[in-house]
């Protein structure tokens, strides 16, 4: 009796050792066919960390300054100033660097064991800005930056006395967005509502063009109807939590032969064509004519404010104008009163005009929230601001 007991215990093991082997044949399969799911995806986030070896990972970062190894990933506005140059990737990985997160995001990761070296560089500040150190407002530490830096800043003169920024190339970039844009200037009296209070907001252009849109497919010069305010609502930018709404003068003018100071007074009157309202409640728009004739900067500015800019393409305003691109035809926000046409910037400087069923190329504009900050960066193109 014992040994048929002993017998059956044997057939009770074998039977389990079978089941087991087969538990983990289908849990090697599952997870062989998961990888495999996983690959296919061929993009990944990752977080911040140190990574130095393999293991079960997919990929195995290195950070380096310069040519010296980092133990770990530098933190987002470290104290040693270390920016994200470049990534390096092998079997045809690519890195797409997160400044807001700042986080790398891998694209095209269709091999495991794939190496990507992250190279960061040291900030060279060169006293050009210091609101990037300082995380106070940004409104407020630009204008005090206006009374030392008339290169790039100055004071428009208007009845709103904004600060503007100046001149073939200045100082003001800014990543928003995960993307370039450009400091226009420090507006004041900007409101949200039409019965608000008026604050001193920064009101930012993006750098490049989203593209060659119709300003109205219908062929109407009221902006609140537009189909590129439709067009401009709808992007990405919209939903940042560094903008609000706000109240923008569609004031209009009946002649483009006047000067920038001229174009202000009339952007924020009561002249309009029709029944074109004179206002507007939105959170993207574009630049306004006076926008741009105030942005001219060098020994020529005050010749060029007390121009038309119809004559912008003389006196080399247009080349000391940082919202001047060569060869791009730039709408802007402003209607003709007189009749349906939407004032634009040519590619040869001037300012003129034309029907608004026409395209032009189209740089979003927007106004932060007066509490913005600026907690890092100098303003240039290779270190631009960066907000909170």
């Amino acid at each position: 009796m014992k040994l048929k007991k002993l017998e059956k215990n044997k057939v009770k093991k074998v039977l389990l050792l079978v089941i087991f082997g087969i538990v983990f044949l289908i849990i090697g399969i599952f997870i062989d066919k998961t990888f495999s799911l996983y690959q296919v995806n061929k993009s990944f986030e990752f977080v911040n960390g140190k990574v130095n070896y393999y293991g079960h990972s997919d990929v195995y970062f290195a950070y380096y300054n310069g040519s010296t190894w980092l133990d770990e990933i530098p933190k987002k506005n470290n104290t040693d100033n270390l920016t994200f140059e470049k990534a390096v990737c092998d079997n045809d990985a690519t890195i797409e660097w997160n400044y807001e997160e700042w986080t790398p995001k891998v694209k095209n990761l269709t091999k495991a064991k794939t190496r990507c070296s992250l190279y960061f560089k040291k900030e060279e500040m060169n006293n050009i800005s210091t609101c990037g150190k300082s995380g106070t407002n940004a409104a407020t530490c630009i204008k005090n930056e206006a009374s030392k830096d008339t290169t790039n800043l100055a004071n428009d003169n208007t009845s709103d006395k904004n600060i503007r920024y100046i001149g073939a190339n200045p100082n003001n970039y800014v990543r928003f967005n995960n993307e370039l844009w450009r400091i226009i200037g420090v507006m004041n009296n900007i409101k949200s509502t039409l019965d608000g209070t008026g604050e001193s907001r920064l009101k930012i252009i993006r750098n490049d063009t989203i593209g060659n849109i119709k300003w109205d497919s219908s062929n109407s010069s009221d902006w609140t109807t537009a189909t590129l305010k439709e067009v401009l609502q709808y992007q990405a930018v919209a939903k940042s939590s560094l903008i609000d709404n706000t109240v923008w003068s569609l004031g209009e003018n009946n002649t483009a032969t006047t000067s920038a100071g001229a174009y202000y007074i009339a952007e924020h009157g009561t002249l309009h064509y029709g029944n074109n309202p004179t206002t507007w409640i939105g959170k993207v728009g574009l630049m306004s004519p006076s926008d741009y004739g105030y942005g001219v900067g060098g020994s020529i500015r005050g010749t060029c404010l007390s121009s038309n800019l119809t004559s912008y393409n003389t006196n080399d305003c247009s080349t000391n104008d940082w919202l001047y691109i060569t060869n791009l035809f730039q709408w802007t926000m402003m209607s003709r009163s007189n009749d349906a046409s939407i004032y634009y910037i040519a590619g040869n400087g001037i300012l003129h005009y034309s029907i608004p069923n026409n395209g032009a190329d189209v740089r979003p504009v927007v106004y932060l929230k007066s509490s913005v900050k600026i907690i890092s960066g100098n303003g240039t193109s290779q270190f631009p601001y960066e907000l909170a």
